[in-house]
């Protein structure tokens, strides 16, 4: 790690890469780091904690319509735990094992792929989990007026997709606050390395 960061701050000390902040830099790396550390192992014990406590309470052996619902909400908490974990920036401490260029590349495409995972992939949560939650809505209600249940569904989803819409954009607008300033001073050093 005092490799690779040190010969960072002598590229910055030769005024190669006079624009930016290094301290700043590997402070938000720092707290990124830890923000997504954090995040992890609450997935971690979420997603387990939910399908354990869906798979208890729907009756999923008396249809499989059911079944098929928990497995495609299943699988859908699943993937959205597996991006996080696979968007986790590279720690600081392990820096030293690459160069500097192939660090700040791995870096700079963590942070873009977090973004990705809020912008595109979210959306397709949602909908995977309206899907799923209105199939098993759909059997659970069926004894219900036909009324009851399209406004059950309408609403369901509607609320979702709300929600879903609400933090995707607040959780971006946090990401340009947060993670776009980190980006942008990756992407200088990157320029100033490949010169």
């Amino acid at each position: 790690m005092e490799t690779n960061f040190n010969d960072i701050q002598q590229l910055w000390q030769s005024q190669k890469a006079s624009n930016f902040d290094l301290q700043g830099l590997i402070a938000g790396l720092k707290k990124t780091e830890e923000k997504q550390r954090k995040e992890r192992i609450a997935i971690a014990i979420i997603t387990p904690s939910t399908l354990v406590f869906l798979f208890t309470v729907m009756p999923w052996g008396e249809s499989k319509a059911i079944l098929l619902s928990l497995l495609v909400i299943a699988a859908a908490m699943l993937w959205v735990g597996w991006l996080s974990f696979s968007s986790a920036l590279k720690p600081s401490e392990d820096s030293e094992s690459f160069s500097n260029k192939a660090y700040i590349e791995t870096q700079l495409s963590k942070l873009k792929q977090r973004y990705k995972i809020a912008g595109i992939y979210m959306y397709f949560y949602a909908f995977l989990l309206a899907v799923a939650i209105n199939v098993a809505y759909f059997v659970l209600l069926e004894p219900l007026s036909a009324t009851i249940r399209i406004g059950t569904h309408l609403g369901i989803t509607v609320m979702m997709f709300a929600v879903m819409h609400i933090s995707i954009r607040r959780r971006i607008k946090k990401y340009d606050q947060t993670l776009k300033p980190i980006m942008e001073q990756l992407e200088k050093m990157l320029l100033e390395l490949k010169a």
